[in-house]
């Protein structure tokens, strides 16, 4: 099973052998369909489900963290996930390889986040910088919600869809500097996933408590925000305001605080960039010095007031 997505200028050529997890995939990329004038080289990716996940590379490790390992061997890379499976990556071909545990396929995120930890080098390469963060827009201008998981970033950016905003990314903007301008956020593709007490807040959510898909692994909801708005993604977008949210007990109203530019920039460096790909580092820090100077960075204190987000963030889109 293969088909052809249009990551803006760059054309991601997939290639599955298992049905479940090509499903997946279409369902995720479903809104990237549709032909575009890919004018780069295409993105090969090859995806092999098996009982068992694959043994690690025998290459030099590059990188280590909780999760997962990086090896590296000149233009090779191997992205290792202990349990889960291995995707290898040829730096200069651009041809990633694939292999999974059949567990990965049927557990909330797994399949999703390995695919994206595999492209990045490669977007990094094509000038597309991954960021872990909501964005939400109106016309032109985007609203960043960033933070670790359990912050509050879906909760807050449905709240945005809620009254009016369109999709950039539910997870991961992809964002491209320009040397004579504010940089881009361009969108990428993903299911929205919240809890059912944060689809609760929301009445155009409501079916989703009886009929919303649980995957295994996670309570969370998971649903196409294209189901519940059509017409919901904007491809490209401006950065306007930084927004990092914080749950805060005991508060009545959310409320925002300025955030220093260094900051902000702290954040963004521990959470984006990977120690291992050292060629790309420069390139990416200066991206996202250019997002902290074009778009203003605060902190969200969230209180349970959730319906009236909208009210105190969309005034920073203006």
């Amino acid at each position: 099973m293969q088909a052809t997505y249009f990551l803006h200028t760059v054309p991601i050529q997939l290639n599955v052998d298992d049905a479940e997890a090509w499903q997946r995939l279409q369902r995720q990329w479903q809104p990237f369909a549709q032909a575009s004038p890919g004018r780069q080289q295409p993105i090969h990716v090859r995806v092999q489900v098996q009982p068992q996940a694959p043994a690690a590379p025998s290459w030099p490790v590059a990188s280590t963290g909780p999760d997962i390992t990086y090896f590296r061997s000149g233009p090779h890379m191997a992205a290792f996930f202990p349990g889960w499976g291995r995707f290898d990556v040829n730096l200069e071909e651009a041809v990633i390889i694939g292999r999974m545990a059949r567990a990965a396929v049927q557990t909330y995120g797994v399949f999703e986040e390995m695919l994206l930890i595999a492209l990045a080098p490669l977007l990094r390469r094509r000038g597309y910088y991954t960021i872990h963060a909501f964005a939400a827009a109106l016309e032109t201008r985007a609203l960043l919600i960033l933070g670790e998981s359990g912050a509050g970033k879906t909760t807050t950016g449905l709240s945005l869809l809620a009254r009016g905003a369109r999709l950039v990314a539910n997870d991961t903007p992809l964002l491209r500097p320009h040397s004579d301008a504010s940089p881009a956020l361009h969108a990428y593709p993903g299911l929205l996933s919240a809890y059912p007490d944060s689809v609760a807040h929301f009445p155009q959510l409501g079916h989703l408590l009886q009929e919303g898909i649980h995957r295994r692994g996670s309570d969370k909801i998971s649903f196409a925000a294209e189901s519940i708005w059509p017409h919901v993604w904007v491809q490209q977008a401006r950065p306007a305001a930084l927004v990092f949210p914080a749950l805060t007990p005991g508060l009545a109203t959310s409320r925002l605080t300025p955030m220093r530019p260094f900051e902000a920039l702290q954040q963004l460096i521990g959470q984006s960039i990977e120690d291992w790909d050292t060629l790309t580092i420069p390139a990416h820090l200066q991206a996202l010095r250019q997002l902290v100077d074009a778009a203003p960075a605060w902190r969200l204190h969230l209180a349970p007031d959730i319906p009236h987000l909208p009210d105190l963030l969309l005034p920073l889109l203006q």
